[in-house]
C-alpha cells in the first residue's frame, strides 16, 4: 500500500540504483557484433559506445522529469495514460507481456547457456548448439522455480549478482587499457586491415549492439515515492548513473580492445581468451564465470519484470483472464499463473529466435535479409513507443521549463527517429517481418481486450 512507501533514498543510493539496473549482460555480448562491425576502428567503437548511452540518457531524462511531477506514477504505463490514453497505455502494456520482455528473457537465457558451452570447453557451436539451449532451459527452470518458491532467496541472489557483475568490467577497462598500451597491442589493432564480418554501413550496426546493454533505466523510474527530494534528486542520479554507465561501458570496450587481437574478438570464445591473456588461465577464466553470474543476475531480473506483466494488466483491469492472472500464491504472493504464462511466451520466442537463425526463411525460398536480430530490433521497437509519450509531453506539459518540456523530449524523438531509419537500413526486410509479426499479435491484443469488454457490457 502507499502508506508504506517512505522516502528512505538520497541522491548516492538513487545514482546506484540506476547503475545498477542498467549495468547487465548486454556490455558481456553485444561488444561481439561492435567488433565485428568497426574491427580495428577504435573510435567508431568509442563513438557507439557513447552515442549509445547518450540516447539512452536522453529518454531517461525526459521519463526522470515526468517521474519527478507525478509522484504518483507507478511506471511507464502510467505516462502511456496519462499523456497519450488508455487504449494507447493498454497496447503498450500488451507489448511489454508478449513481445518485450519474453523475447529479451528469451535472449538472456541464451546468452547464459552460451557463455556456459564457452567456458565448458565443448567443442560445439556456441551460437547454435542443443548444449546451448539446453543450458538456456535449464537456467530458465531453475531462476523461475526459484522466484516462485522463494522470492527472498531471489532478491538475494539478485542483490549478490550486482556487485559480482562490474568485478570484470571494472578489471578489463583498467588492466586492459594500461597493458595494451604498453605492449602495443592496442596500436597494432588500430593498424590491422580488418574488413568487418557485418553487412550493412559498420557504425549503424554498432550504434544499434549497444542499445540492448543501456536497457533497465526503466525500473528507476517506479520507485519515484521512496526518493527523498525527488524532483531534484531523481533528474540528477538518472544523468549522473547513466553518464557512470557510459564511462564503464566506454572503458570495458577499449580494455578489450588493447587485451587481444581485433579479430578474435568477434565471438564470446575471443572474449574468454582475453581475460585469459590478461590475468592467468585461472584467474582468466574466474572472471569469465563471473560474467555467466551477472547474466544469471539479469536473467533472474528480467523474470522478475516478465512474470508480473500479465499480472499488472489484470490489477489495472485490462488483459484477458483478469480472474486468472490477477491470482497471487496464497504462500508466496508471487503471481503464478501471470509467470506461468510469461514461461510459456518466453519459449516460443526461443523457438523463434532457433528457428530464425537456422535459416528458416530461406527454407521457404525467402530471401537471408527476411531474418531479423530479436536482441537489436526488441530496444529499438520499444523506443517507438516513447515517441507518442513525448510528443503528448511537449504538448501538455506547460508547466515544465522550455527546456525539459521541448529541447529534452525533442531530441529523444529524434533519436528514437534516427535509430528507425538505422534499423530499416542494417535489417531490410527483416524489419518488415517483425513489423508483421508486431502488427498480428497486437491484434490478438486488442479482440481479447474488446471481447473481454463485451462480455463485460452483457453482465
Amino acid at each position: 500500500m502507499n502508506e508504506n512507501l517512505t522516502r528512505r533514498y538520497g541522491l548516492f543510493t538513487a545514482i546506484c540504483l540506476v547503475v545498477g539496473t542498467v549495468i547487465g549482460s548486454g556490455i558481456f555480448f553485444r561488444n561481439d557484433r561492435v567488433f565485428a562491425a568497426v574491427g580495428g576502428n577504435m573510435f567508431m567503437g568509442v563513438a557507439a559506445w557513447g552515442i549509445g548511452g547518450l540516447v539512452a540518457l536522453s529518454f531517461a531524462y525526459a521519463f526522470g522529469t515526468l517521474s519527478a511531477k507525478y509522484e504518483d506514477a507507478t511506471g511507464l504505463s502510467y505516462f502511456a495514460e496519462k499523456l497519450v490514453g488508455k487504449k494507447f497505455s493498454y497496447i503498450m502494456g500488451w507489448y511489454m507481456a508478449t513481445m518485450f520482455f519474453p523475447p529479451i528473457t528469451g535472449v538472456l537465457a541464451w546468452v547464459s547457456g552460451r557463455f556456459t558451452v564457452i567456458l565448458l570447453g565443448f567443442d560445439v557451436n556456441p551460437d547454435f548448439s542443443a548444449e546451448t539451449y539446453i543450458f538456456a532451459l535449464f537456467y530458465l527452470v531453475i531462476i523461475f522455480g526459484m522466484n516462485e518458491l522463494s522470492p527472498k532467496l531471489s532478491e538475494k541472489f539478485h542483490i549478490s549478482c550486482t556487485f559480482i557483475k562490474v568485478i570484470p568490467l571494472i578489471a578489463m577497462a583498467l588492466i586492459g587499457t594500461i597493458i595494451g598500451l604498453v605492449n602495443g597491442t592496442t596500436m597494432t589493432n588500430i593498424q590491422t586491415e580488418y574488413i568487418p564480418a557485418i553487412d550493412g554501413n559498420p557504425f549503424y550496426v554498432a550504434l544499434i549492439a549497444t542499445l540492448f546493454a543501456y536497457l533497465g533505466w526503466e525500473v528507476a523510474m517506479s520507485l519515484n515515492k521512496e526518493i527523498k527530494d525527488v524532483k531534484k534528486n531523481l533528474p540528477k542520479a538518472v544523468v549522473i548513473g547513466m553518464l557512470i554507465v557510459t564511462t564503464i561501458y566506454v572503458g570495458y570496450f577499449v580494455g578489450l580492445f588493447g587485451a587481444a587481437p581485433v579479430d578474435s574478438l568477434t565471438s564470446g570464445a575471443g572474449v574468454m581468451a582475453a581475460f585469459s591473456n590478461l590475468f592467468g588461465s585461472a584467474a582468466g577464466t574466474i572472471l569469465f564465470g563471473f560474467i555467466i553470474i551477472s547474466c544469471l543476475g539479469t536473467l533472474n531480473g528480467l523474470v522478475i519484470g516478465s512474470g508480473r506483466m500479465f499480472y499488472s494488466l489484470s490489477t489495472s483491469n485490462t488483459g484477458p483472464r483478469q480472474e486468472i492472472f490477477s491470482q497471487l500464491d496464497r504462500a508466496t504472493k508471487m503471481p503464478a499463473n501471470s509467470m506461468a504464462l510469461s514461461l510459456m511466451l518466453i519459449g516460443a520466442w526461443m523457438l523463434v529466435s532457433a528457428i530464425n537463425h537456422m535459416g528458416f526463411w530461406q527454407l521457404l525460398g525467402f530471401a537471408e535479409d527476411f531474418r531479423f536480430h530479436i536482441q537489436d530490433l526488441m530496444p529499438i521497437s520499444f523506443k517507438v513507443f516513447m515517441i507518442p509519450i513525448f510528443v503528448g509531453m511537449m504538448i501538455k506539459e506547460k508547466e515544465l521549463s522550455f527546456f525539459k518540456r521541448f529541447i529534452s523530449p525533442g531530441f529523444s524523438v529524434l533519436a528514437a527517429a534516427f535509430l528507425i531509419y538505422a534499423i530499416i537500413d542494417t535489417q531490410g526486410r527483416g524489419v518488415l517481418v517483425f513489423a508483421v509479426v508486431f502488427v498480428v499479435i497486437t491484434i490478438i491484443g486488442l479482440l481479447l481486450e474488446k471481447s473481454k469488454d463485451k462480455n463485460i457490457s452483457e453482465v
